[in-house]
């Protein structure tokens, strides 16, 4: 659902002072070619948000819809009009995306240079900063991975290959249920909707 350039814009705001930034300055730091092209992308970025929380924009009196509501919080000031990110958006971001900022990162580090980046590392604090997480999560079925697992009698379903190893605690061959679409996106937590993976494949599935 969200693409790159949607992580980027929204990472922009969660680094930003208090969340917040106005058009110009989304402009400025992410090189968009105009404002409109920002607005166009919030639009774009807001009404995949709508869909995922079930907003729905405002109405102006002329009858335009206004999508920025479903992704900000809004106020004239003396330095233009404001965008702060909303909070559910951005627990809602941290929950689903973080690891995938965090790689973004990492690559761009890993395509610098090692000079550059060994400073960095001398300056870097040795202590990571811990932020608090709200995380929405769903209730899954267990008879849905326990039918999933039998199955699969300990092959991963998608190498064909054994499960690695067996869990220390009850000595069963260790595959991971893992849904074809989603539940974030939709998707059923039912039997047709999952596969048994080993954990290569899993991440396989998710990154590759």
């Amino acid at each position: 659902m969200v693409d790159d350039k949607d992580i980027e814009l929204l990472s922009y705001y969660l680094a930003a002072h208090e969340n917040k930034a106005t058009a110009a300055e989304v402009k400025q730091h992410l090189g968009y070619k105009s404002i409109g092209d920002v607005n166009l992308h919030v639009v774009r970025l807001a009404k995949k948000v709508a869909s995922e929380f079930s907003y729905q924009p405002t109405i102006r009196k002329n009858g335009q819809k206004r999508w920025w509501p479903c992704l900000f919080e809004g106020e004239d000031t003396k330095h233009g009009f404001v965008w702060t990110l909303r909070g559910e958006i951005k627990e809602w971001f941290l929950s689903n995306y973080t690891e995938q900022v965090f790689y973004k990162k990492v690559k761009a580090s890993l395509d610098g240079n090692s000079k550059e980046r060994n400073q960095r590392l001398l300056k870097a604090e040795k202590k990571p900063k811990r932020i608090e997480k709200k995380v929405w999560d769903f209730i899954r079925n267990p008879d849905v991975v326990a039918e999933v697992l039998y199955l699969a009698n300990g092959i991963c379903q998608a190498c064909k290959c054994k499960a690695p190893f067996l869990r220390k605690s009850d000595g069963t061959p260790y595959l991971e249920v893992h849904h074809k679409i989603p539940l974030s996106q939709g998707g059923e937590d039912t039997v047709k909707n999952s596969i048994a993976l080993c954990p290569n494949c899993h991440r396989r599935k998710h990154f590759g």
